[in-house]
């Protein structure tokens, strides 16, 4: 890989290249970038430059990762092609709140209720909500609305969703899911399926 690095100095410049290597990091660090987020654009053009994307898929596939784009709701993310590879590390509750999130993005696709990039909105109650109905029929422990907060908060980190401020009179906040949501999603419903299953 340093060879392409070398030739990307070599013929678009020392910045671009430099821009590269962050656009690398961020989604090493981050898994994701979505455009509307602040002082992102750089990473996100980086990503989706067709003169880039040999190289970028070239370093994530040498990781043990696959590059995936979507130009219409503008992001891009990097999948782990083995489960051994290491990416974020999800406890049962967190897999079940990204469950949530995924149902709940979808269903409001569904009925069309989505704004530009494919964004859905909610609230941090409705999901809170909806996430004890999941695990309590089952006879799981709810996370109380904290836990829930902390784990969506995670999730923001990678770029996963948008949470508002708390309204502090309604205890409440404002949470925009993005449609990497449904990328992430998949591989996480069998085990979380079998870990609520009702035992006989």
């Amino acid at each position: 890989m340093l060879a392409e690095f070398d030739e990307i100095e070599r013929t678009a410049g020392a910045e671009k290249a430099d821009d590269l290597r962050k656009a690398l990091h961020f989604l090493l660090r981050r898994q994701f970038v979505f455009a509307g987020d602040p002082r992102t654009g750089t990473i996100h053009n980086t990503i989706m430059d067709g003169s880039f994307r040999n190289v970028v898929d070239g370093f994530f596939d040498s990781c043990g990762y696959r590059v995936h784009r979507d130009t219409e709701a503008q992001w891009a993310g990097i999948l782990a092609l083995e489960d051994d590879i290491p990416l974020p590390r999800m406890k049962l509750d967190e897999t079940i709140v990204i469950l949530v999130l995924a149902a709940h993005w979808q269903d409001e696709v569904n009925v069309g209720a989505v704004e530009d990039r494919a964004v859905v909105v909610t609230n941090l109650n409705t999901l809170h909500e909806r996430y004890r109905e999941m695990v309590q029929p089952n006879g799981g422990a709810a996370v109380a609305i904290g836990r829930f907060r902390e784990i969506l908060k995670e999730a923001e980190m990678r770029s996963l969703v948008e949470i508002g401020d708390v309204d502090p009179e309604m205890q409440d906040a404002e949470v925009r899911i993005r449609p990497m949501i449904k990328l992430i999603s998949g591989g996480r419903r069998a085990a979380a399926a079998r870990a609520l299953r009702p035992q006989r």
